[in-house]
């Protein structure tokens, strides 16, 4: 499905892709292509309305979003070939994303002048898929945010920075920031940490 695109502060224009899967049928195997196709400007959504082109263009033949799945049919018996399975909780991906800043959190002005937590991306092998952030008030232990956000990687590009807003509070509050980045398997990066006021 492709929606809305998106502007973000500094001008760039993050353009929604279409996800697809390429199959290739073998009798000893399976191959899954995932795909991204970034979608004609004819086929963005504006205003909510799509377009009616029931076989949209794209200005692009689509590019690989990671390396092909391949499901291989290894043994003479439906035991055997189970045990070959490769997609198992066993064998899946155990690599965690990872923060490359030296600094991925900083506290920003919004422009309407409230105060912001901004999460620079963190990288993984494959995809970060979301954020843990938690801001507490310093001074209470109260937990003003605790949330899930999004990475985008619906977007391409994928936006460098996040901006998550945190609720007004008095002048001088002091707040500390814990943020972790989650891939989709559940692998969770080391907890990036910041103090800030408000």
């Amino acid at each position: 499905m492709v929606t809305d695109p998106v502007r973000y502060a500094d001008g760039r224009l993050h353009v929604p892709s279409g996800p697809g899967l390429g199959m290739r049928l073998d009798p000893d195997r399976t191959e899954i292509a995932r795909i991204n196709m970034n979608a004609d400007k004819h086929d963005i959504r504006q205003g909510g309305q799509g377009s009616a082109n029931p076989n949209p263009p794209y200005a692009s033949g689509g590019t690989l979003s990671g390396p092909t799945w391949t499901v291989r049919l290894k043994g003479a018996t439906n035991q055997e070939i189970k045990d070959n399975f490769t997609y198992t909780a066993a064998a899946r991906n155990k690599n965690a994303p990872a923060f490359t800043s030296p600094r991925p959190l900083t506290a920003v002005t919004t422009a309407t002048g409230g105060r912001a937590l901004r999460v620079a991306q963190a990288t993984d092998d494959q995809m970060v898929h979301h954020y843990d952030v938690t801001v507490t008030d310093a001074t209470t232990g109260t937990v003003v945010v605790s949330s899930k956000v999004l990475s985008e990687y619906f977007f391409m590009p994928r936006p460098n920075t996040l901006d998550v807003p945190v609720p007004a509070g008095a002048t001088g509050t002091r707040y500390t920031a814990d943020v972790r980045a989650v891939d989709a398997y559940g692998n969770a990066s080391p907890t990036a940490a910041l103090t800030f006021t408000q």
